[in-house]
């Protein structure tokens, strides 16, 4: 495993409570907005989190809502949610100074040939505009894997809209669960658009978010593969609890090189 900026998941309203052990242990967040209404958020205090953090010479990354986001619908209704939630993410990364946004692609699962251009098309036309706040702000939005079997719709959106400010976010859980195809095809494709990594783990049914090491993913297989990325990836343990955190921080120990 190459050295690459690490961030820790820490819910967004959790943040300022967390900010102590954060700052301890030298830990850097992903902070989530999965479950928590953006609106509903404590701007002065996260702006107030973000500036302590960046004395300590700690990055921060943003995981954007997912619920209700459809960047690639044909409806109007969910266009208009989807504009909304990527305007408010973007002022949100701004006030953290967040490097990276995570966003989720809003493609269903096993969609049909049709639906899938039509997303496609849609997301072609959803996105130029928040690369261009993006580069403005110093950051990058990031389209995570989450249903999709293969990287080749992914793959299309990464190209068409290249950018330095626009990429893919791996998430091994998600590509363990759904994906039909191997981790080198995988990377084949979309290896040189990989900004960000999401690490955690499972047993190819359900998304356990279990520690590095608990279920039957093979990370070792994995950071060969990002270990060929230039730059490397930052990544993020998603991990849901404070012991799931230590089990996954002491797990990826095994994989930095030993002349670290």
């Amino acid at each position: 495993m190459t050295t690459a900026p690490l961030f820790v998941h820490v819910p967004a309203q959790l943040l300022a409570a967390r900010l102590p052990f954060l700052l301890n242990r030298k830990l850097q967040p992903e902070v989530a907005c999965q479950e928590v209404r953006l609106d509903k958020l404590n701007l002065p205090e996260l702006r107030d989190c973000a500036e302590q953090l960046l004395a300590a010479k700690l990055q921060t990354s943003l995981h954007a809502p997912f619920a209700s986001f459809h960047p690639g619908s044909p409806k109007k209704r969910q266009q208009k949610k989807a504009h909304a939630i990527a305007e408010l993410s973007l002022e949100l990364a701004d006030i953290l100074n967040a490097g990276r946004i995570v966003f989720h692609p809003g493609l269903s699962s096993n969609p049909a040939a049709k639906e899938q251009q039509q997303w496609l098309q849609n997301s072609l036309n959803f996105w130029p505009d928040y690369i261009c706040q993006a580069e403005a702000l110093g950051t990058q939005i990031c389209i995570e894997n989450i249903f999709e079997s293969t990287p080749e719709l992914l793959q299309q959106l990464c190209q068409e809209l290249e950018s330095p400010a626009f990429g893919h976010c791996f998430d091994i859980g998600h590509w363990n669960m759904f994906a039909t195809g191997s981790l080198t095809d995988w990377f084949a494709k979309l290896g040189r658009h990989t900004r960000h990594l999401h690490l955690h783990d499972n047993h190819g049914q359900f998304d356990e978010h279990l520690p590095v090491g608990q279920g039957v993913i093979d990370f070792a297989a994995l950071f060969e593969r990002v270990g060929q990325l230039d730059p490397p990836p930052s990544m993020t343990l998603e991990a849901h609890s404070l012991p799931a955190l230590e089990a996954s921080l002491l797990a990826l120990e095994r994989y930095r090189p030993s002349n670290e």
